[in-house]
């Protein structure tokens, strides 16, 4: 492949509803442009922007895979992300590094909510974006209808730069509006033709308005329209470039991706009317307490930003970057300066699916590829050795709301699990494992099911390690309501020197904001003093073992009020004793009460399901704390038990088909009702008896 300046590159984000047809129309504009020989199927698993196991294998896009099409002196880095919020990592990687976006609409079912996280992915980053109705000839597929769904639904005005020519099983090709010429393309080859006389009247309107948007464009333009009434094709594309960037609109285009239609007119507004890297504000860094862009540029040191880095079978771990500033060769010095340790490269890549090609550099503004890096890993900044280079600012990615406790089928494998996920967190950085202590479990948190359970699918390959989700346990806590006191005396005697110890102790809650507090009240000698941290240390280490169910007490003083010592047989270790188990015995008489934690949940939905996310709270014992308007949603805040909300990102994704996103922190402990109490204490019992 050969080198590309920075004004004759184009960096755009595929986006959509899974199923839209992304990965088809990318395979179709390689066709196109004889990249490949023959265009695979989705169905037949041979895309190639699917060329990962998993994707092979479930039939849909998971990774964000980088794909350039080279029309005349310009390369197009299509970037083909997947359409599941589940892989929102890669997705939002992607529309970081991108200077605008194609989002595919299904002409069938319309506007969905891919689509719209697709735009709100745009608008958080702010890059402008264009839309193609895919499917026109699928059943009931219908363009103009569509065409409005995006104005009405998406807030934006849709200006069709395309129509069809026929429809459904008719559909022959479009009318590129802008050049007013009928394309029809079939078997990767594209001819040209009039515009049909039948639609003459109906592209000639909708040109006009292509016009007009094109001269609100640039107030130049607008003059000259209002002067002439008409512009050139040169000004029109011009125009249209401005107000893209300016996002005045949506330019709609339509087709098949199946069937190569609508392919070239896309691949035409691309080269003339899509921003150059140079075009947009570049990439935000961190400058103290505020936020500046530094701008794509070809001039001073190297900079990059590492969008992507993924462990390949045969090459290896690979990293992405976009050049930011100046050029990288393999005789640059390159250092990470988020690792503080510079890095060694050898080879430069520029890839196409999962074929690499090595070229001599990559220029400001393009994206490209290095194999076998030590230190680096998503969201690094890359500069030159020696150079002041300030960090470019993380994709920003929100909270993961999925977590499953996962196992080894053998303890032997164990440490097979922890290295396996920590190779597959350094390229997803939506995956975190964690190491419960309390319950014992190790948790693998994620963006949803279908995302954790590619991961799981993912270290079983690498690892070869029988691995199994199962439900994590909530982190209960126990505490007495009131005030009880006894004694309890250790003796023992083993032939040579024995153990005593004896305690009295009150067992009582504790003052207002204390998890734990511990009182010495022993008076005359009764317990000499050496033997206080002992005691204290005794009935602390018995808080850990709980009272009723195995869980940690909490909020709880233990007064030392009397006791007995031997003058052989005590010792630290005897009144330790004496202490831990006089407590497990006293606190039991002090009205023991399991508390559950408390989570203040934020959901965020559209409107009309509001009711339906209020009415699920109350079915998960929360309490609604409020709610605000956020433009056409709604934010829900409750306070719900964690205990209830185990498969609530499940039940959230049915009610509102997939519009709902929540977050959750931990806010509190509660009591919880007696008849849940009874259960926890059963289950307890029989975990304890099946030796779990």
């Amino acid at each position: 492949m050969k080198e590309y300046t920075t004004e004759n590159v184009r960096n755009v984000v595929l986006l959509g509803h899974s199923g839209s047809g992304k990965s088809t129309f990318v395979e179709a504009a390689l066709y196109a442009q004889k990249h490949i020989e023959r265009m695979g199927k989705t169905d037949e698993g041979n895309l190639t922007s699917d060329y990962d196991p998993e994707e092979v294998k479930r039939r849909v896009s998971i990774n964000t895979t980088l794909l350039p099409v080279e029309v005349g002196n310009v390369k197009i880095n299509l970037l083909d992300c997947a359409g599941s919020r589940d892989f929102i990592g890669d997705i939002k990687s992607a529309v970081h590094v991108a200077e605008g976006a194609l989002i595919f609409v299904d002409a069938v079912a319309g506007i969905e909510v891919g689509t719209e996280f697709a735009l709100e992915y745009c608008d958080e980053y702010g890059i402008p974006v264009m839309a193609f109705v895919n499917k026109i000839d699928k059943e009931n597929a219908e363009f103009a209808k569509t065409c409005d769904a995006i104005t009405e639904q998406l807030g934006r005005k849709a200006v069709a730069l395309a129509v069809p020519i026929g429809s459904q099983s008719n559909l022959q090709g479009v009318v590129d509006i802008v050049r007013m010429k009928a394309v029809m393309e079939k078997g990767g080859k594209t001819t040209y033709g009039d515009v049909p006389a039948e639609m003459k009247d109906e592209v000639t309107a909708m040109r006009e308005q292509i016009v007009e948007a094109a001269a609100e464009g640039d107030d130049a333009l607008m003059e000259r329209f209002f002067e002439q009434g008409s512009l050139s094709d040169e000004e029109v594309a011009r125009g249209l470039k401005a107000a893209f960037i300016a996002k005045r609109f949506i330019p709609v285009f339509c087709g098949s991706a199946t069937l190569g239609v609508g392919v070239e007119p896309v691949l035409e507004f691309l080269v003339n009317s899509f921003p150059t890297p140079f075009e947009m504000p570049g990439l935000a860094i961190a400058d103290g307490e505020t936020e500046k862009h530094q701008p794509v540029k070809t001039d001073g040191p190297f900079t990059a930003f590492v969008y992507k880095t993924f462990s390949d079978d045969f090459a290896g771990r690979l990293t992405f970057f976009k050049v930011i500033t100046g050029k990288l060769s393999t005789e640059t010095p390159v250092y990470n300066f988020s690792r503080d340790k510079g890095e060694k490269i050898s080879h430069i890549l520029v890839a196409r699916g999962k074929k690499h090609e090595e070229v001599a550099h990559i220029q400001a503004g393009d994206i490209g590829m290095v194999a076998k890096l030590n230190v680096t890993g998503t969201n690094d900044t890359l500069g030159e050795t020696k150079t002041k280079t300030p960090l470019f600012v993380p994709t920003r990615m929100p909270q993961r709301p999925v977590k499953a406790a996962i196992r080894a089928k053998s303890k032997q494998d164990e440490d097979k699990i922890s290295s396996g996920i920590h190779a597959l967190i350094e390229q997803d950085p939506t995956l975190a494992l964690t190491r419960d202590s309390e319950t014992r479990q190790t948790l693998l948190e994620g963006m949803g099911d279908q995302h954790l359970d590619v991961a799981i699918q993912r270290l079983r390959s690498k690892s070869k390690v029988e691995i199994e989700m199962i439900e994590p346990k909530t982190r209960y806590r126990e505490t007495v309501t009131k005030t009880a006191e006894g004694q309890y005396r250790h003796k023992k005697q083993s032939g040579g020197r024995g153990q005593f110890g004896e305690v009295f102790l009150r067992v009582s809650p504790a003052s207002e904001g204390e998890e734990y507090e511990f009182k010495w009240s022993v008076f005359g000698g009764a317990i000499p003093t050496n033997y206080q941290s002992a005691v204290d240390k005794g009935a602390h280490a018995a808080c850990d073992k709980g009272i009723l169910a195995g869980y940690r007490v909490v909020n709880v003083c233990v007064d030392c009020f009397d006791g007995k010592h031997h003058p052989v047989d005590s010792s630290d270790m005897a009144f330790q004793i004496a202490a831990s188990m006089g407590f497990q015995q006293i606190a039991a008489q002090a009205g023991p009460i399991i508390l559950e934690p408390i989570c203040i949940v934020t959901t965020t939905v559209p409107e009309q399901h509001m009711g339906d996310v209020m009415g699920d709270f109350s079915q998960r014992r929360g309490k609604i704390q409020g709610s605000d308007n956020v433009g056409k949603k709604v934010t829900v805040r409750a306070l719900v038990p964690e205990a209830e909300l185990q498969n609530y990102a499940q039940n959230l994704r049915s009610m509102t088909g997939g519009r709902g996103v929540y977050e959750r922190e931990f806010s509190h402990y509660e009591p919880v009702p007696r008849e849940i109490q009874d259960k926890i204490i059963e289950e307890h019992k029989r975990a304890k008896e099946e030796g779990e």
